[in-house]
């Protein structure tokens, strides 16, 4: 089946924009009538790696005959942006379809739009775009969260053809909570990964986390197999307030800075360790007390 393309436009030439561009040009087939952007460095960067037909630094730029806007600029940039678009008298808002692309904000930050007739959503790539040149294959798995207003889910299917299974439906109200877990499954892994790397670099070892990927990827292939829970291994699953004691020890001697990360994450698998049942009431308590105990030591 032959689809129609979409006239999009891109505003925020940025990272998540370029990816955004190319999944929808390249795989899709659709068509980048602009991209918007107020540094024309970046949008030299973009063009690039994606064609479009205008490119400006004005959003005033924007062609008539746009249907679907990608506002990929900072969260605290949007609702400026979205507020810009409404004064703009060449759209047809009723027949137009505006995102951004936060993974945090809800919809509501484009409202004004949608008072205007245009269909708003955030869409949100569960993605760690930390560069401009990802592979097709790599963007084609990509998936998305999407909230939005009444029609837009079905929209959305339209324009992400072929690709819809990759688009998840969220409800505003899950909107912070699951952008933590974002943070915590892509931001906090990379801080964790530094920490690795510091600790062995206080016991002053010649390896990196590389090294340990084996113990990394493990333990994520366990986790994905057996379920987070049953995937817990180590000294607290064991029950061996001993060696949870001598961490906590050597790191209040030699490396306090890390002791409150390891002191919250401690804390976090007691939990866990109880949830599998690998150890009793009484002894997830010592071991909460005696975490507790060093916490805000200097």
């Amino acid at each position: 089946m032959t689809i129609k393309p979409f006239n999009i436009a891109i505003i925020g030439a940025g990272r998540v924009g370029t990816l955004i561009a190319k999944f929808l040009s390249e795989i899709i087939g659709h068509r980048i009538t602009a991209v918007i952007s107020r540094s024309t460095e970046s949008l030299q960067r973009f063009l690039k790696r994606v064609k479009a037909e205008t490119t400006s630094i004005s959003i005033l730029d924007i062609p008539s005959d746009v249907e679907v806007i990608f506002i990929t600029t900072p969260d605290s940039a949007i609702r400026g942006v979205a507020e810009n678009l409404c004064k703009l008298e060449n759209l047809n808002f009723k027949n137009l379809v505006v995102y951004h692309t936060s993974g945090v904000l809800t919809s509501d930050v484009l409202s004004c739009l949608h008072w205007l007739g245009a269909e708003i959503g955030s869409l949100h790539p569960v993605y760690s775009i930390s560069h401009f040149d990802y592979s097709i294959d790599e963007i084609k798995k990509i998936k998305f969260t999407l909230e939005g207003s009444r029609k837009i889910y079905d929209i959305t299917k339209w324009i992400f053809y072929n690709f819809d299974f990759n688009i998840f439906p969220i409800e505003k109200s899950q909107k912070i909570l699951y952008h933590i877990a974002c943070v915590f499954a892509s931001n906090y892994m990379i801080s964790l990964l530094h920490a690795i790397d510091e600790i062995l670099k206080k016991a002053n070892l010649s390896i990196d986390n590389k090294f340990l990927s084996p113990l990394i990827e493990i333990s994520l292939k366990n986790a994905d197999e057996l379920g987070v829970v049953n995937a817990l291994t180590g000294p607290i699953e064991r029950g061996d307030i001993e060696t949870v004691r001598l961490h906590l020890d050597e790191l209040k001697n030699k490396f306090p800075e890390i002791l409150p990360l390891y002191s919250s994450l401690a804390i976090e698998t007691i939990r866990v360790a109880f949830k599998k049942k690998s150890i009793s009431v009484n002894l997830a308590s010592k071991m909460l007390d005696l975490v507790s105990s060093y916490i805000g030591r200097k």
